[in-house]
């Protein structure tokens, strides 16, 4: 070989055997690469496992696996997993048998939120549930509106919706179906019960959605100088017209006593609660909550309160706020309570956010009273019990002169 070739020959082995060197080094350190890694995502993996199997139950997480396997390997049509989710957490929720607990889809948060900002269409009517035949009651229908133009009212249980029956659909699902555009009809299925012989009359009505807006405040002064007030709602505008409507009949020279009628009532939103029932106690504690956890949160009021003879008129379609309002009023002592035990819903929802633009609503804590008196599912007592006449069936047939409860109103303050 001559010396040339032996030069080249040698560059040429040197530069294989560099390369080869070269591939082993990265060979091993990928596979050391790989594997560091790979223990990393495991531990990551065994970690949201342990996660997950500590929040629920093995038997749960294997049932839910076995299924998604059944359905991946057996049936026969596409499914959407989006739709798949939204159904899991529609399940969960309905296990809790929470009446007020609701799952919002994408599109559902943005119809609720989109009502809740914007105008609301419906039929005028505050409904609640009935936990004993486990349908929707209707509290009270909205004076005016078209619920109280068809003939609903206080007390009428909804067994249908359209096409959704009562012992299929949710609570929730069931009240969503009544609201929808203006101009649209949507019957609705009731069921009535006589209150003496306790038969119940089923019959349908036929009502038109409309734009829903009713101011929830009236005012007048009725015989002996006493003032009245009709608060219907403790809506985001009620505060403000209930002060204009107290600060109006306070100021006018006659007014000597006062009447607040929160008869089918069925609350709202509990800081206007608060602000009206600030203006009524003195400094102290207007309501707490109570969650799972025993944390308490409290609102307050503060010095100033009423400081004329005062009246309370409830009812069993009073629920809610207005039962925050009455107890406050009671456990102050700054007015008489009369009528009939309230209904008895002391319970808060909240909504939270799942992070993916889904939301759900949970009952997350508990009303009770200054006292600690506890509301849910047992109502406020008057301090003086008064039915109305026997034969009616609401207060909207009632004529002032007739209307029980609310004479005896006028004549304690009249004392």
């Amino acid at each position: 070989m001559k010396k040339g070739n032996s030069v080249v020959a040698v560059i040429i082995i040197t530069a294989l055997v560099t390369a080869l060197l070269s591939y082993i080094i990265f060979k091993f350190w990928f596979y050391n690469y790989t594997l560091e890694n790979g223990k990393k995502e495991t531990e990551s993996n065994k970690t949201q496992d342990n996660i997950f199997t500590q929040t629920l139950p093995a038997e749960v997480q294997t049932k839910i696996v076995k299924l998604k396997k059944l359905i991946d390997n057996y049936y026969l049509y596409e499914y959407e997993t989006e739709e798949m989710s939204d159904m899991i957490a529609v399940g969960m929720l309905a296990s809790l048998k929470d009446p007020y607990a609701q799952y919002y889809t994408k599109e559902a948060f943005k119809s609720f939120y989109d009502q809740t900002e914007g105008e609301y269409y419906g039929i005028g009517i505050y409904v609640t549930y009935d936990e004993n035949r486990n349908m929707p009651i209707i509290i009270a229908p909205l004076e005016g509106s078209p619920a109280f133009e068809a003939g609903i009212q206080s007390a009428d249980y909804i067994e249908y919706v359209g096409d959704l029956h009562s012992t299929e659909a949710s609570y929730t699902e069931l009240v969503d179906a009544i609201k929808g555009l203006p101009g649209t009809k949507i019957k609705i299925g009731l069921i009535r019960i006589d209150d003496k012989t306790k038969e119940e009359k089923h019959f349908e009505v036929e009502v038109e959605r409309r734009k829903i807006e009713i101011n929830p405040v009236k005012y007048e002064v009725l015989e002996n100088n006493i003032g009245y007030i009709k608060l219907s709602s403790f809506d985001e505008v009620s505060y403000g017209n209930f002060k204009n409507a107290y600060e109006s009949l306070i100021n006018d020279s006659k007014v000597k006593s006062l009447i607040i009628d929160l008869r089918n009532n069925p609350g709202g939103v509990l800081d206007t609660c608060a602000d009206i029932t600030d203006i009524i106690v003195p400094e102290g504690k207007i309501v707490y909550t109570v969650d799972k956890e025993g944390k308490e949160e409290a609102l307050y009021s503060d010095e100033s309160k009423i400081e004329i003879p005062l009246v309370v008129l409830v009812n069993e379609s009073s629920a809610s706020a207005t039962e925050v309002f009455t107890a406050a009023v009671k456990d102050y002592e700054v007015g008489t309570v009369i009528g009939k035990k309230t209904y008895g819903k002391g319970v808060v929802q909240s909504l939270r956010p799942l992070g993916d633009g889904t939301y759900v609503k949970l009952t997350t804590s508990e009303y009770f009273s200054p006292k600690g008196n506890k509301i849910d599912k047992i109502g406020v007592e008057p301090d003086i019990e008064v039915d109305l006449p026997e034969g009616v069936d609401s207060l909207y047939d009632i004529e002032r002169d007739k209307d029980t409860q609310l004479q005896r109103a006028i004549d304690e303050l009249s004392k």
